[in-house]
């Protein structure tokens, strides 16, 4: 997860042409990763089970579908891969052991990948397969030519798409056969360290409804025929499986009860729990107390030991959960690590791997990389990786220095045990949606999971192609959508979950944040929050009017001043059923990061033809109209037929022809329903038809758009690709081309070209639409055909180098020179004071604090002392002031999901003066600082949003003060408790000094969250984000970017001081009040009082 708001019936058109569109097409081209990507050239324990033997393909379901082709006459078209080269997330990952060449990686969206020179470049190996989405890989450790791969992704995430079984290959990935044939996620496989024909699957099964085909899954004949060896029920799958290595008869396997909804994850309950079997399967035995927790159970991951088959580990969610170590094979077990690190979002990890050689090294993929050398005594953080959130680590059995991790940024490898990483990048981007400028060439740009918003010309005129460097990152975040103002293309709007949408100008490389609401409500159920935002919360911009731009939460937000101001110009669109805005998760962790945020407008746009004709659409199954610009709306769903209750309308596509004519998408597959929704209005809503009649029924849809050069042909994004219909949806027609299978979300005609936004192979291009346009019957039967042929530009292309080597720029900031005689006695401090004597910052000699538990991530603190401002050794030395004010005090421990209050606001242009201070010394030099002539801000705008940005950072300051009393007055009163007990004359002062106690650590639990040992913890247990880690978001939301602050930005700002001055009262009466009875107790009795302190 990464929040960047710091800181990213009828043929074709005739009978006979039918003949252009039924043979497929020939071998579909595999993407290389290379250095550049193209652009146009110059409850209780089931009874033991017995293995049943189950055909290959199950009789109750239906083979998996091949691949889509395309049509013969247009198979020599061809996309073009234009990326970003950035690695989306991956699943697990595999080498060949012995063979430091070789890897596999499995990703969640975008196929298999595979290297030949150690990890440096890759091929996607799996293009020609009907499934694009990866849950786990392993390769046969006696045969590296035997792969076994496990489809559909087990990280339950809300953009999880399903799998449809298992495939195999025997030529180490040239080809595959699909051995076993069922809908659902396989998060694991392993195959038997001898035997390639034995092999076991953890399928977790369908994530979003019930379904029978679940458990451990085992083949001994090399994938033929599969047995249903441990299952539990319809709502309990497999989340891992694991052989003891040194007598593989010996496995241990986790069930997990799971579902996700909409609205909620729901990750454990009675289904969850560990087995052992210890006859190959055949048998298994439920593992209950014997030091492993009570209670209800979560996700289980389980891994033996290579080198010593009695040292069994387990991660297992529960409320006393964590790591669980046994000694003896299974029989019993001891909490090795109860934390949080370990367990923090259990469902989305995990999984652990044991060094092959010592049984008391295990590493952890978690939001960060951990470690034990101790067998779980101690947890440590690996450093060096160049992503988060991990998934899988792979060990060499045969060099255990050799590990390759997957996470959500792609992999890491290192060949050194972890002392350095190398981060390959595979164009497996994950976007969501696909914006384009008016700019020649046009510019495409997006948000990417896990990796923010990046943009790029089409076609960067540079005969290298389109370099990684091209790619820039136009603020907002991970989710939603970005839009290109139409008056200014070097403006682009970005959105994030939670409500975030930022204004990112070109010109200066900077965003700022102009959201509606810009508060933080992570953590929090829908129900707490003011206004619901989905996690790819809609932007849209008005075809009449740039300055009009539309955001959309429950209700609609509309700004005519490019989101200085807001206005909601609907009532709340969708049905609000309260019962669907809890706060999701549990039983044991919770889950709220905006994904499962409902009851929201999903889809947005404004008629090309009709001005203040407005669509929106709800992931709860509506559709909305207004004609008036949103004085009155007009609830138009009761007339689609067929229409799937609670189901999400993706994209409206309003017609470029008809202005009553409108195209709807619904999505329903995250309620286990994979079938196509496509409808069509022409009379503004009054009445509708299916067009999906001719589709596939077990491939949803995610886009679609009409063609503005020809009025009835129609692209739609499926879940595997994209198909055309030239006849307003009669018949549909595969476009696959070269594109591999893959989930497209979302297509924009641009010109004669159709920009794809995959999710999993990041961005692609067509940019041949003329003679998809201009098909015929007679084109077809003619001998030969000349199309129309585009205009031309002679561009004149440039030759440009590779982006792996960079030089150094200067230091960001006022760069300070100063000299020293000799080495100070004292500290040197050097002062910044603005033009009225004020102290903007003081940068000191003094080592800084060391303070890890504050981190973003839960890092190993560092040993090494941090480096001071400022030098003392004699001789000439440089200071560098990077041009901001002092940031506010911090409470100490405490976890913010987003944002840093040690950064200050930056300084305004003007003249300021440096002041030495060495050994009582004074010296002082004008300093002046000067605007980036990029920007273009009014010079009152800019003091208003500092003053703005001042005084959020002082209430920061006064909320760490208050906690810091509330701090100084309990651990006061803990200590004369327990100086107290057992003193006859005390009862009395005792209880009141508790209840004191009581009520300090009640206050403080309102200002932020002091129970969050993780940062995610604010996400997952109930509570949620508190003033504290809402208040510092808005500091940075109001600091970053330059302009005045935004209306939003007041507003917010005016209800959390209003809520800190609550606060500081209730604390004030605490210490007026509360403490002075108790201090006159204690005066009474000749004990000595209590003493307020613990300022800022």
């Amino acid at each position: 997860m990464l929040r960047q708001v710091v800181g990213f019936g009828r043929q074709f058109v005739l009978a006979a042409v039918a003949v252009c569109f039924v043979a497929p097409v020939g071998a579909v081209a595999s993407a290389q990763a290379t250095s550049a990507v193209q652009q146009k050239p110059p409850a209780r324990e089931p009874a033991p089970t017995a293995a049943k033997p189950v055909p290959a393909v199950a009789p109750d379901t239906k083979p998996a579908p091949e691949p889509i082709k395309s049509p013969p006459g247009l198979k020599h078209l061809k996309y073009r891969s234009i990326g970003p080269f950035f690695s989306g997330r991956v699943s697990r990952a595999a080498g060949v052991p012995g063979d430091p060449r070789v890897y596999y990686a499995a990703t969640a969206s975008g196929g298999v990948w595979k290297s030949v020179d150690a990890g440096i470049s890759w091929k996607s190996v799996f293009d020609n397969q009907p499934i694009s989405s990866i849950g786990s890989i392993a390769v046969a450790p006696s045969d590296p030519n035997v792969v076994y791969v496990g489809s559909g992704e087990a990280n339950i995430r809300g953009n999880v798409a399903a799998g449809n079984g298992i495939y195999k290959s025997t030529d180490a990935g040239k080809t595959w056969k699909h051995v076993w044939r069922q809908e659902g996620q396989i998060g694991t496989m392993i195959v038997h360290p001898s035997n390639p024909d034995v092999a076991f699957a953890a399928v977790l099964g369908h994530a979003f409804g019930p379904n029978a085909e679940r458990g451990v899954y085992r083949t001994r004949d090399g994938g033929k025929t599969w047995e249903q060896v441990l299952k539990k029920d319809a709502d309990t799958g497999a989340s891992d499986v694991a052989f003891d290595p040194s007598n593989p008869t010996v496995l241990f396997a986790g069930l997990w009860q799971a579902r996700r909804s909409p609205w909620n994850l729901v990750s454990g309950g009675p289904g969850s729990g560990l087995y052992v079997s210890r006859d190959s399967g055949d048998t298994w035995q439920r593992l209950e107390g014997k030091g492993l927790p009570a209670g209800g159970w979560g996700k289980v991951g389980v891994a033996v030991a290579p080198s010593d088959g009695r040292r069994v580990y387990a991660l297992i969610e529960a409320e006393e959960g964590g790591l669980f170590r046994s000694d003896d094979g299974g029989e019993n077990w001891q909490r090795a690590s109860g934390h949080r690190s370990l367990r923090q979002r259990a469902w989305y990890y995990s999984t652990m791997a044991v060094d092959p050689q010592n049984p008391d090294v295990v590493w952890f993929p978690q939001v960060p990389m951990l470690k034990t050398i101790d067998g779980g005594k101690t947890i440590k953080f690996v450093r060096g990786l160049h992503y988060g959130d991990n998934h899988d680590a792979w060990i060499d059995p045969k060099d255990p220095r050799r590990i390759i991790v997957s996470n959500d940024g792609g992999l890491d490898v290192t060949v050194n045990g972890g002392d350095s990483w190398y981060a390959p990048q595979m164009p497996t981007g994950q976007l969501y949606h696909v914006a384009v400028d008016n700019r020649v060439p046009f510019h495409v740009s997006g948000a990417l999971q896990d990796l923010g918003t990046a943009a790029a010309p089409s076609n960067t005129l540079n005969s290298n192609g389109i370099q990684p460097s091209d790619w820039y990152n136009v603020g907002g975040g991970e989710a939603g959508h970005t839009a290109h103002d139409r008056a200014d293309p070097n403006v682009v709007y970005a959105g994030e979950y939670l409500g975030y949408i930022s204004a990112f100008d070109f010109r200066t490389r900077t965003s700022r944040n102009i959201s509606a609401w810009p508060d933080n409500p992570s953590g929090h159920g829908a129900e707490d929050m003011k206004y619901r935002f989905q996690w790819t919360a809609p932007i849209a911009l008005s075809p009449h009017d740039p300055r009009v731009l539309y955001h959309a939460a429950n209700v609609l937000f509309k700004t005519t001043d490019r989101g200085q101001t807001w206005t909601a110009i609907s009532p709340d669109l969708t049905r609000n059923d309260k019962t669907k805005q809890a706060w999701s998760g549990g039983p044991i962790t919770g889950d709220n990061t905006g994904v499962e945020t409902y009851g929201t407008i999903f889809a947005l746009v404004e008629s090309p033809l009709q001005r203040d004709l407005i669509w929106a659409g709800t992931d709860d199954g509506l559709v909305q109209v207004t004609r008036d610009a949103g004085k009155t709306w007009k609830n138009v769903t009761a007339a689609m037929p067929g229409m799937p209750e609670w189901g999400t309308v993706s994209l409206i596509e309003p017609s470029p022809f008809d202005a009553g004519t409108a195209y709807v998408v619904v999505d329903a597959h995250r309620l286990d329903d994979m079938r196509p929704h496509l409808f069509r209005t022409t009379d503004y809503g009054a009445s509708w038809s299916r067009l999906d009649g001719a589709l596939a029924k077990d491939v949803y849809l995610h886009a679609v758009r009409e063609d503005p050069a020809k009025k009835g042909t129609l692209y739609v994004g499926t879940e595997r690709g994209v198909m055309v219909s030239v006849d307003a949806g009669s018949t549909w027609h595969p476009l696959q081309l070269n594109l591999p299978t893959v989930a497209v979300h979302d297509l924009v005609v641009k010109d004669n070209s159709l920009v794809l936004a995959t999710h999993g192979r990041s961005a692609w291009i067509l940019d041949d639409l003329v003679p998809v346009r201009e098909m015929s019957a007679a084109v077809a039967a003619s001998p030969a055909h000349l199309f129309t042929i585009p205009e031309a530009t002679a561009w004149r292309y440039h030759s440009a180098g590779s982006d792996k080597v960079a030089g150094q720029n200067p230091p960001a900031g006022a760069v300070i020179y100063y000299h020293l005689a000799e080495k100070p006695k004292g500290l040197v401090t050097l002062e910044i004071l603005d033009g009225e004597g004020k102290t903007v910052r003081t940068l000191t000699s003094a080592p800084k604090e060391l303070d890890a538990s504050y981190e973003w991530e839960e890092e190993e603190p560092e040993t090494d002392p941090k480096k001071p401002d400022l030098a003392v050794e004699p001789g000439v030395q440089r200071a560098v002031w990077d041009l901001r004010w002092q940031g506010a005090a911090k409470i100490k421990g405490a976890k913010i999901d987003t944002g840093d209050p040690k950064a200050g606001p930056r300084a305004l242009p003007g003249r300021y003066t440096a002041k030495l201070t060495v050994d009582g010394q004074t010296c002082t030099a004008p300093l002046v600082v000067k605007q980036d002539p990029r920007v273009t801000v009014a010079e009152g705008d800019l003091g208003a949003q500092l003053r703005l940005a001042l005084a959020a950072r002082d209430d920061i300051s006064r909320l760490t003060g208050i906690v810091n009393r509330l701090r100084s007055v309990a651990t006061q009163l803990g200590q004369r408790v327990e100086a107290l007990k057992g003193d006859a004359r005390a009862v009395s002062l005792v209880k009141a000094s508790q209840e004191l106690m009581a009520k300090c650590k009640a206050l403080e639990a309102k200002l932020h969250n002091p129970e969050a040992e993780v940062v995610y913890d604010i996400l997952a247990r109930r509570g949620g984000t508190k003033l504290y880690s809402r208040i510092i978001p808005l500091f940075h939301f109001v600091a970053d970017g330059d302009g005045a602050p935004t209306q939003g930005m007041q507003q917010v700002y005016a209800e959390q001081r209003k809520e800190l001055q609550q606060y500081d009262d209730e604390c004030q009466a605490l210490m007026t009040k509360d403490l002075a009875a108790v201090n006159k107790m204690a005066g009474e009795l000749g004990i000595g009082f209590v003493i307020v302190s613990g300022g800022n």
